[in-house]
């Protein structure tokens, strides 16, 4: 069974990096949250530490080892002092967690997923009415400027998770699976005010976030890899991204 993409329901929970301002001084600390909330910006859940199976911290292609947490109801908050100026990223991944799609939602499952007939035939042969089995990963990143954000290579450079955005020159971001770009890829724009639009990668994995948006904007997206058997899981990463488009060169 091949992957597909799933398209984000309206209802469902995004976790993404949230910093207090997009651009910090020299020798200022950064402080950025993770939390997870039905609507962009909202700050409703934070996760534990140790739900955390990756996070990176770099300025200008340098890594930031001296990194602190801190655990709150509504976030995640990591810290680290900004000892040079520069482009700086920072990302955070999940440790996979498991779970069950109850029978009434797994119609709507499958269909949001696109699963084709073929499999969709293949889970309703299952004897009885089982759930379907998942599991899922968050990846969140999110640009930053210390001083300036001309050094543009940081923010174009792959930091190794599963899924994730990079930066790309004219306002464009490339979403990339395992460090290849994900072609005709369903990708869900959410500014901080305004309507939230959806946008398809192009060939090269590309999407263009036009001048009609500025300011602070969320990208987000979600792959899921379908099981080679009908009874087995059906994992799904989730990507996002938050950026100042103001602050970019």
């Amino acid at each position: 069974m091949a992957s597909a993409i799933l398209s984000v329901s309206a209802h469902a929970h995004q976790t993404f990096l949230l910093p207090d301002k997009f651009q910090y001084a020299e020798a200022e600390t950064v402080s950025v949250a993770l939390t997870s909330a039905l609507a962009f910006p909202d700050m409703e859940s934070g996760p534990a530490e140790d739900r955390i199976a990756y996070y990176s911290a770099s300025i200008r292609d340098e890594s930031i080892r001296d990194v602190s947490f801190e655990e709150g109801e509504t976030a995640l908050t990591m810290r680290f002092a900004a000892g040079h100026s520069g482009a700086a990223v920072v990302a955070i991944s999940s440790k996979p967690r498991a779970g069950e799609i109850p029978p009434k939602d797994v119609e709507l499952y499958l269909d949001e997923i696109e699963a084709d007939e073929t499999v969709i035939a293949a889970f309703e042969a299952l004897p009885g009415s089982p759930p379907l089995q998942r599991s899922y990963a968050k990846h969140a990143k999110t640009f930053l400027c210390i001083e300036t954000c001309n050094d543009f290579e940081n923010h174009a450079s792959s930091v190794e998770q599963k899924l994730e955005f990079i930066a790309k020159a004219d306002r464009s971001f490339q979403l990339l699976l395992d460090g290849d770009p994900l072609t005709g890829k369903q990708v869900t724009i959410v500014p901080l005010d305004g309507e939230t639009t959806s946008v398809t990668t192009d060939e090269d994995g590309k999407i263009i976030v036009t001048d009609a948006l500025s300011g602070v904007i969320m990208l987000s997206a979600v792959w899921i890899t379908l099981p080679d058997e009908p009874d087995g899981v059906y994992h799904s990463d989730y990507a996002t991204l938050t950026v100042d488009l103001d602050q970019l060169p």
